[in-house]
């Protein structure tokens, strides 16, 4: 909260309005082909770091892998409250959006 007095400028507040739906923005392509998860799970099955990792990744990634849990080759990620979320790549994701959109009646929305 701040306060205004008559004599100052007031503050811009800027405002964008996308075609798009908010959540479409957050899923990108992967630059390097793996998954975004791929380190940490190839941490967690081999329990090796990658060779050029330096000092801090590899401290990122002990850290990192107390809040993922392997079942086989499917990685989760454990949420505050112990809810597993499965950790999916771009083509997945996009899929699961796609899915629960249609199914929701986004589309209709999107479209009028």
């Amino acid at each position: 909260m701040f306060t205004l007095n008559k004599d100052e400028d007031m503050p811009l507040i800027k405002i964008q309005r996308h075609d798009q739906l908010a959540y479409f923005h957050l899923v990108e392509e992967e630059f390097d082909g793996k998954p975004w998860y791929f380190d940490i799970k190839d941490y967690i099955k081999i329990r090796e770091y990658h060779p050029n990792a330096s000092k801090n990744d590899k401290r990122t990634l002990r850290r990192l892998e107390m809040r993922f849990f392997l079942n086989v080759e499917v990685l989760y990620k454990k949420n505050h409250d112990m809810v597993l979320l499965r950790c999916v790549d771009v083509i997945e994701a996009q899929k699961i959006i796609r899915e629960v959109c249609w199914t929701n009646g986004l589309s209709y929305l999107k479209k009028g």
